[in-house]
């Protein structure tokens, strides 16, 4: 019998070209990128945007239609799960709830038969790993959500995975807990040098610990790339909206003056805007919530507060201009007494992200 080390040595994974399929739906097309060594990538989209049968395609548990999984330069298409190296950490952390923590770490080493003393060693070394070894006999429910957290982190340490497959692992927890927790899952892969596939479909847990971003949609891939530049620099407009939840507004290109257009907004007005488009053209504005000004300055627009979501540091604004409502986000205390009916000035920024108008419609552009 193979007895694998417990030491988490750096990984390199290749996703090439998968597919997948499920009778007459389509799940994955054509999805390649590649994670490097200690990396902890997230991958961001809808439901059924195919997030968790990539990550089941590469922990073995399902086969593609077309494409390879490469793991440190070596094809393991047709290799079973347990030889992978990998550890798949489905939703919920599947814990047994009547194994204290102890026997749930160790329970995937003496279903593979390895020595009592092996399984010892590995488990203790495991759950110091999570500083959870005064817990080793507690039950899952005696245990924080940040606790089973890292029980179930323990239990993939002690198998050997050297690449940890995260399917939503926040999903369980409330909001402040999953914030905390995902600050110290990340902190922790990272002290053990793990490499990391996240998936998710809440872009501010994705924007906060990733250090790449895959955003999926419809099982084909929108945009790779840090989290900045995917927040800022959105390469489609499904990604703005979808990620960066920008305002979205339909144009018109009426003139156009030493790169400055003149566009004629549906349901706003006209407004400027830096670019090089050509009179005529139909476009799409993609404006992000927080480079729209309070107050008159350049591209002054009238609206009334329609509603106000508070939060400690940026507040939501919905403003109404015309037939539609624009989201503004500013901090909070700048805002502290705005209340919905209020008439409010909007200052629109010339720098934003210009799209050609899709053919199929801007709402079909952007549908998860």
């Amino acid at each position: 019998m193979r007895h694998f080390s417990l030491y988490v040595d750096k990984f390199y994974l290749e996703v090439r070209h998968i597919s997948k399929r499920f009778k007459f739906k389509k799940a994955l097309e054509d999805v390649s990128f590649s994670v490097e060594k200690g990396e902890y990538l997230v991958v961001l989209g809808p439901v059924g945007s195919g997030r968790t049968t990539l990550l089941k395609i590469i922990a073995g548990l399902l086969n593609p239609d077309n494409g390879e999984i490469v793991i440190d330069g070596k094809v393991v298409n047709g290799v079973p799960p347990e030889e992978r190296g990998i550890g798949f950490m489905p939703p919920g952390y599947a814990l047994f709830p009547h194994m204290n923590v102890w026997d749930n770490v160790a329970y995937g080493l003496w279903v593979r038969n390895f020595p009592k003393d092996i399984i010892e060693k590995k488990v203790r070394e495991a759950l110091e790993m999570v500083g959870l070894l005064h817990r080793a006999k507690s039950f899952p429910d005696e245990l924080s959500g940040g606790q089973r957290q890292r029980i179930a982190l323990a239990r993939t340490l002690a198998s050997g995975a050297k690449i940890l497959l995260l399917d939503e692992p926040f999903s369980a927890l409330d909001a402040i807990l999953a914030m905390e927790v995902r600050s110290e899952l990340k902190e922790l892969s990272k002290k053990l040098g793990l490499t990391v596939i996240h998936t998710t479909h809440n872009r501010e847990e994705a924007l906060a610990v990733a250090d790449r971003v895959v955003v999926l949609r419809s099982g084909r891939i929108e945009q790779i790339g840090d989290p900045e530049k995917v927040y800022y620099n959105p390469s489609t407009l499904f990604v703005a909206s979808f990620v960066g939840d920008f305002n979205l507004l339909e144009a018109l290109v009426v003139d156009s003056v030493d790169g400055i257009l003149e566009l004629q907004v549906s349901g706003l007005g006209f407004i400027r805007a830096k670019g090089s488009w050509k009179v005529g053209e139909r476009v799409v504005l993609s404006i992000n919530p927080l480079s729209i000004e309070l107050g008159c300055k350049t591209n002054c627009v009238e609206g009334e507060v329609e509603a106000v979501s508070r939060s400690p540091v940026v507040s939501r604004i919905w403003v109404r201009i015309g037939g539609m409502s624009i989201k503004v986000d500013k901090p909070s205390h700048e805002v502290f007494s705005l209340e919905a009916g209020e008439k409010i000035s909007l200052s629109f920024p010339q720098d934003v992200s210009i799209y050609p108008y899709p053919e199929e419609g801007l709402v079909r552009a952007i549908a998860e």
